[in-house]
């Protein structure tokens, strides 16, 4: 093959990457695959079942990559792959039910190519500290890592620039269709790249199974998907197909292009609604108002009439067949979103319900469940550029706790050291048991998932997910050391 096809625009080593990774990846999985022990056997000081029991000095068996043996007197056959280390502790694989992934790891500017708009961000921002391609503002700005004085960054829009520690994934641009703002009838799988690295990353911090959930640029988005976040491609993807995401609040106003009402003659793709919570809401009803008319055989018509091909997953969401999630974060968003619920005989899931705290026995009542999180003083992510977050408090996690209310821990676009496992370690700070903390980020999630029959305790007939910690899990001074998805060990830090 000519040196020129890979030299030519400047792509050259990313299309021979790319063309190695989709070629060479599938055959290192099966090597690894047919190198794996048949059973595992975990040995650890205190094995924590994930529903509140415990064993002390015991054994996890784990055969085929399902759970076979938990207890204090559990023996593997000859040859079995032995997992032993000094003061462990085990766990559940963590489950994160409202993960945003970064899908876009790979799809970088070819090195050498610049847009118009980067080059007038150089004529007209010169408070560069460094040319290199890092974050700016929070955003993939091409050329600079910071600029002073909270002055808008002329080729990312935002102002002021994200703090250079921060850790977790680019979470405001937009990956979903922004063609309508009712849209069940898509997938975020298929805006996924399951080879991220970001997966990696989860999977180092003890997360083995997400929901990936769409973003919030519309008020009724995709559907998200439950995917494993290791192990062998074909088991990767649990369900394809899950819950579909509606938003109330100020989001679907403003990501993915920020709507706009009409200026004169002037009229665009962006000339829509919702503008308002008021839009928001309107919206939301007139969507599902006008798929229980084309049930009835009656023709639609009027202003925001959702998409024919979104009519049959919205009559599915009224039936029960697809289970429907809400993020509302301010307690006016959190009562439309049971208002709404109730007047269509809707169940849903509260994400993130930062000001639930407020309207504590309107979720109680209605049965709502909530994923709550991330934990923040100062609001991460797209969260700092909404009006949103003023009512945050650490303790609200107790709070629900105390009322009854099933609720799961997320980190959502956050990693490393603000990721899952640090979230719980939040909550125990502020004064949650650990055995609830536990179940809030294995137990629970899985049952929101409806995926408990397989993962989210250390049963017997379980998928072999779980975590050997080195020390007392969510302790500050706690980590992964090895990370097990169906029996691999997918991460594996402890000293050669």
């Amino acid at each position: 093959m000519s040196t020129k096809l890979f030299r030519h625009r400047g792509y050259g080593w990313h299309v021979l990457l790319a063309l190695l990774n989709c070629v060479m990846l599938p055959g290192f999985e099966a090597i690894a695959d047919k190198g794996e022990a048949s059973e595992v056997i975990v040995y650890a000081d205190h094995i924590y079942i994930g529903n509140g029991q415990t064993v002390d000095d015991g054994a996890v068996l784990i055969r085929n990559g399902e759970i076979v043996a938990v207890g204090t007197d559990v023996k593997s056959a000859k040859g079995a792959t032995v997992v032993r280390i000094k003061d462990a502790s085990v766990t559940p694989g963590l489950i994160d039910a409202n993960a945003a992934i970064e899908s876009s790891d790979l799809m970088t500017r070819p090195l050498g190519r610049r847009s118009p708009r980067a080059v007038l961000h150089d004529l007209f921002c010169p408070r560069h500290v460094d040319k290199i391609s890092v974050g700016c503002c929070g955003s993939r700005c091409s050329r600079s890592l910071q600029h002073a004085n909270g002055e808008a960054c002329r080729e990312c829009g935002f102002p002021n620039a994200a703090p250079p520690l921060e850790v977790g994934n680019r979470s405001w641009p937009t990956d979903v269709e922004n063609s309508s703002e009712v849209i069940p009838h898509t997938r975020v799988l298929d805006a996924i790249n399951l080879r991220s690295p970001d997966f990696a990353r989860l999977a180092k911090g003890g997360v083995t199974t997400v929901f990936a959930a769409p973003d919030s640029s519309a008020v009724i988005g995709s559907r998200g998907a439950i995917l494993r976040t290791a192990g062998p491609m074909k088991e990767r993807v649990v369900r394809a197909e899950d819950a579909v995401k509606a938003t109330m609040g100020t989001e679907p106003s403003w990501r993915g292009g920020r709507n706009q009402m009409p200026w004169r003659s002037r009229v665009t793709f962006l000339t829509r609604r919702p503008t308002t919570r008021m839009g928001v809401a309107w919206i939301f009803r007139k969507a599902f108002y006008d798929s229980i008319l084309h049930d009835k055989g009656k023709e639609l018509g009027g202003a925001d009439t959702p998409p024919r091909a979104s009519l049959g997953a919205l009559h599915q969401i009224l039936a029960g067949e697809i289970p429907l999630r809400i993020q509302a974060r301010q307690q006016h968003d959190i009562l439309t979103a049971c208002r709404l619920a109730k007047e269509f005989g809707l169940s849903f899931i509260l994400e993130e319900g930062t000001e639930s705290h407020k309207c504590l026995d309107e979720i109680q009542a209605q049965k709502v469940p909530v994923i709550f999180g991330p934990l923040y003083i100062d609001a991460p992510g797209s969260r700092r550029f909404s009006t949103e977050v003023g009512g945050s408090l650490l303790h609200t996690f107790q709070r629900l706790l105390e009322h009854g209310v099933p609720t799961a821990l997320t980190a959502n676009e956050l990693r490393d050291e603000d990721g899952l496992a640090r979230q719980a370690m939040y909550a125990l700070k502020m004064g949650v048991s650990f055995n609830e903390v536990l179940r809030a980020v294995t137990q629970t999630p899985s049952r929101l998932l409806r995926i408990d029959k397989e993962v989210g305790t250390l049963e017997k007939g379980k998928r072999g997910d779980l975590i050997v910690w080195q020390g007392r899990p969510f302790d500050a001074d706690a980590r992964p050391v090895v990370v097990m998805s169906g029996g691999r060990i997918v991460v594996d830090k402890r000293p050669s």
